[in-house]
């Protein structure tokens, strides 16, 4: 559990005790084990998030969305088979994106402000105006403008990668 949780639960209960009236010895009793568990928990946590003064996580996460988010990015792309031989390779222009993603939102309620029965959540018409699910996969464009979707693995690189295998699938450019 979340130590902040933790802490937040403890604090309430400790409130909520002591607004009671009256010495309650087991209740005292519980507040000093609750506080005991509560010391040896922090002690246990060898980086509390509040005592981090720069969170790597959050500095990755925030240099990942700038990257990806970058339409001039150029990025490079391996196509692997089911044994992890790359099949083909790709420079592409932004990010893979899933093909289950979408612009609009995936649900819809239905009469909300009926008084007789409650709203039901149904799904929405997908960006191409038909319901239910896509294939599975993801797509990309190259540098030179083709479309690409893809059903299997793949790994998305900066720079290209020293592949040691031989590419079996390759692109015409130009037809």
């Amino acid at each position: 559990m979340n130590p902040r949780r933790i802490a937040a639960v403890l604090a309430l209960a400790a409130l909520v005790t002591a607004g009671c009236s009256g010495a309650d010895p087991d209740r005292k009793a519980a507040q000093q084990t609750s506080g005991s568990q509560q010391r040896k928990y922090e002690k246990a946590v060898p980086f509390p998030a509040g005592d981090l003064n720069y969170p790597l996580d959050r500095a990755n996460l925030s240099e990942y969305l700038k990257r990806n988010n970058d339409p001039k990015r150029v990025s490079y792309v391996y196509l692997l088979s089911m044994d992890a031989k790359v099949i083909a390779y790709y420079t592409i222009k932004g990010k893979v994106t899933s093909v289950s993603s979408q612009l609009l939102p995936v649900d819809d309620i239905t009469d909300p402000c009926s008084s007789s029965y409650c709203p039901q959540i149904v799904d929405s018409a997908g960006d191409d105006g038909t319901y239910g699910g896509n294939e599975p996969g993801v797509f990309f464009f190259t540098t030179a403008g083709t479309l690409v979707t893809w059903t299997g693995d793949y790994i998305q690189s900066d720079r290209p990668l020293d592949v040691k295998t031989p590419v079996s699938l390759v692109a015409k450019v130009g037809d």
